[in-house]
């Protein structure tokens, strides 16, 4: 089950967490660290007093210390693995409450059974199998769900729901902190009972927002255990001189009520199990998959909180996997399920001692609370307890609240409101899931904003690869407004479909007329949803009533296989196949209206010497030439030149096509150039004057003949024939300079497009 491979797992045997330590020790975030640790150790133990009292309740209310060691053992343990081999330094990991109100329900619903006679100790026992047995199946979830690396979907949810899920968790430690201080819960619709004991939270209060703007203007390390201890001493010295005895303090709420003395943990023995229903678990299965399912989502969005509260990146996998762990060695403890606790692992980190310390210091507190009693936790006063909570809520709010008001969108800004108004009034989860959809549509809506279409042009602004004669290619100028060239990019769905139907239903009613072809280009398309698909129908529609019709290239299997299931390339509209690159499509175009216009698009066989006499005009220097030619014959595939031919060649093309290719980053090849008779290929190369070999690959798309010039043969008539060598260099340079013209045009026609 365990994967070897796992790098903190060989961890687990090496000796580089106690070295660790020891520096911690010896270093100066020893003070801050303990004390960071002190406080989370008190915190916990009272969390997990309140948790067992959730649960055991009524006349299962005597079960509640029992139950309470038992997640004090889970907390030893949860919290030294993940405090000692986690990737965050100070954090700290326990036993959660999400279980608890739902285990309580089921208890409650077990008890309530027709028929059920189940005595106290019988639903103690039951609700102690739940326990193991959730902790235990969530410990083999994490466990899995890290090694098959599934928790990477946890990092799509959008930055403004991380931030709303903070701030929510800072709202939530801030109105639980009058629940610790003066035992009065935080409700808009009881305030004046919150009022009638502002006497016990008001200087907890003081406390909290002192400590809040202390902490923000000065990083000493001394400065908050100095708070911490001066407060405590404060409250123990105003004890003194007014004559108030700790009881006197207990009985007016300033300090907790003693948890009693004696140890609290008892082994789960193998008779509580044989003492539980089994069969019962039928009628829990609901409620077991819904504390495993709030598990880990919990877990992972956790996780992801505290990657931007500690400000870095970790291994969610490998994270989970240790938290698996940790769950499956306290399960046998009768502990919760148990992962790392968002506000308690800040707390060291605010106090400037965030290392492995806060998390050992956390698990000995718990186990000597669970060994030897807790009896001594009633030293400090509620209201400090209290005011470091809502400290923690405070920098919570702080952080992802008012920082964010001025970095963050006016409508990621909404979304963190709109959480912590939901996880208010209706639920924590729920808060999360609005936040979640919100984002959602936001981004739809923004996405939708941008253009389907990266780029627009006809016929006139650009031409296919394809070298024409002089009448082709004033012909297809005249007539280029007739096919327009349309190139698509990103996900198209519902939203941006719509416009992209607009778009092109706009230049199909254009003034001038419909153009008789669109080139529709997928290249950059990463999908199609099924709006869009139908909206690509409806454009189907309209292109078949004005006349068009559409050319489709670089379409990938997938969106090839929707159209196909939506019959899109049924009837005349679309011109079928589907063209492999949008170069072939313009170049079926261009045929299709040189055909129109009367000419023949095929490539004729063009003498040598009828080219050359367009270079030298006197036949002698035509026969001159000839001499320093070899001839070559071609067949359909052939490879002409190819990347790494160190001699240069240049080719007179007589007759067939030959396509020169640029080799792409996946592995296909790009056409750049289809030269017909006529034409000349390889030229920049043959003159390059540093030999880096041939950077293209050219390859005959039919049978032909061409006549080749070799650099050595040119080298030659260099010597026996300057001024021939002079002419046939100018017309080469005019050759370049024409093309390389024409390649401007196309680029400054884009570049304006892209503005």
């Amino acid at each position: 089950m365990f994967d070897d491979n796992a790098e903190w797992e060989l961890g687990l045997m090496q000796t580089g967490w106690k070295q660790e330590l020891k520096e911690n020790l010896r270093g100066p975030v020893v003070v801050p660290s303990i004390t960071a640790g002190l406080v989370a150790g008190v915190l916990t133990v009272t969390f997990m007093f309140s948790y067992s009292a959730v649960i055991f309740t009524g006349e299962l209310s005597g079960y509640v210390p029992r139950a309470t060691g038992q997640l004090l053992f889970g907390g030893v343990v949860i919290a030294l693995v993940i405090g000692l081999f986690s990737e965050l330094r100070g954090v700290v990991a326990l036993p959660q409450d999400n279980p608890t109100a739902i285990i309580a329900v089921m208890i409650a619903t077990l008890s309530q059974l027709p028929g059920s006679a189940l005595s106290p100790d019988m639903l103690f026992a039951q609700a102690v199998v739940i326990m193991v047995v959730s902790t235990a199946l969530s410990g083999v979830i994490f466990y899995l769900v890290g090694r098959w690396r599934l928790a990477a979907f946890i990092q799509l949810i959008p930055y403004p729901v991380i931030a709303g899920f903070l701030a929510a968790t800072g709202w939530l430690l801030f109105k639980g902190s009058f629940s610790v201080m003066a035992d009065q819960t935080f409700d808009f619709t009881e305030l004046r009972a919150l009022g009638e004991v502002m006497h016990l939270w008001l200087p907890g209060a003081a406390f909290a927002l002192i400590t809040l703007f202390v902490s923000l203007k000065y990083s000493n390390v001394f400065i908050m255990p100095g708070l911490i201890i001066g407060a405590v001493a404060l409250f123990h010295m105003t004890l003194f001189l007014i004559g108030a005895s700790s009881q006197e303090a207990i009985d007016g709420g300033w300090l907790l009520q003693p948890f009693g003395d004696g140890a609290l943990w008892q082994p789960v023995p193998l008779s509580t199990f044989l003492a539980a229903d089994w069969t019962l678990f039928v009628t829990e299965f609901t409620g077991l998959a819904t504390i495993l399912s709030i598990a880990l989502i919990s877990v992972l969005l956790n996780l992801t909180a505290l990657e931007s509260a500690f400000n870095r990146d970790i291994d969610v996998h490998r994270e989970m996997r240790l938290a698996g762990i940790a769950n499956l060695l306290a399960a046998p403890g009768g502990s919760l399920v148990g992962y790392h606790y968002v506000s308690l692992s800040t707390l060291g980190r605010r106090m400037r001692g965030d290392s492995r310390l806060v998390g050992v210091v956390v698990a000995v507190f718990c186990l000597l609370t669970m060994t030897v009693g807790a009896g001594a936790l009633s030293v400090f006063p509620k209201f400090v307890l209290g005011g470091l909570v809502m400290f923690i809520g405070l920098g919570f709010l702080y952080d992802w609240v008012v920082k964010s008001w001025s970095s963050l969108a006016r409508g990621d800004i909404a979304i963190i409101f709109a959480i912590l108004f939901v996880v208010e009034f209706v639920g924590f989860l729920e808060g999360v899931a609005i936040g979640v959809a919100a984002a959602v549509a936001l981004f739809v809506v923004s996405y939708s904003k941008i253009k389907v279409v990266r780029l627009a042009m006809d016929g006139s602004d650009f031409s296919s690869n394809l070298d024409r004669p002089d009448d082709h290619r004033k012909a297809l100028a005249s007539e280029g407004q007739k096919i327009l060239y349309l190139k698509l990019h990103g996900f198209i769905f519902f939203a941006s479909s719509i416009k992209l139907y607009e778009e092109l239903v706009g230049a199909l009613l254009r003034e001038e007329g419909a153009p008789e072809f669109v080139i529709l280009d997928f290249q950059q398309v990463s999908g199609l949803d099924t709006s869009a698909v139908h909206g690509l129908v409806k454009i189907k529609k309209k292109a078949l009533e004005v006349g068009t019709q559409l050319a489709l290239a670089h379409v990938s299997e997938e969106i090839d296989r929707q159209l196909h299931e939506e019959k899109f390339l049924d009837g005349d509209a679309v011109i079928e196949p589907i063209f492999k690159d949008a170069d072939s499509a313009l170049e079926w175009c261009e045929d299709f209206l040189l055909r129109t216009a009367g000419f023949d698009p095929s490539p004729k066989a063009l003498p040598i010497e009828d080219q050359l006499n367009q270079v030298f005009k006197t036949k002698i220097n035509v026969h001159k030439f000839l001499g320093y030619l070899d001839t070559i014959e071609f067949s359909e595939g052939d490879v002409v030149s190819e990347p790494g031919n160190e001699q240069r060649m240049l080719y007179f093309i007589e007759q067939g096509t030959i396509s020169v290719y640029l080799a792409e980053l996946d592995g296909e090849n790009h056409r750049i150039r289809s030269a017909g008779s006529g034409a000349m290929v390889g030229v920049a190369r043959f003159f390059r004057q540093r030999n880096v070999g041939t950077l293209a690959l050219s390859i005959a798309d039919s049978n032909g003949t061409a006549h080749v010039l070799t650099d050595v043969a040119f080298d030659r008539m260099k010597s026996h024939d300057p001024d021939l060598a002079l002419k046939f260099q100018t017309y080469a340079l005019e050759y370049v300079s024409e093309r390389l013209a024409n390649n401007l045009r196309t680029l400054s026609s884009i570049l304006r497009l892209e503005e």
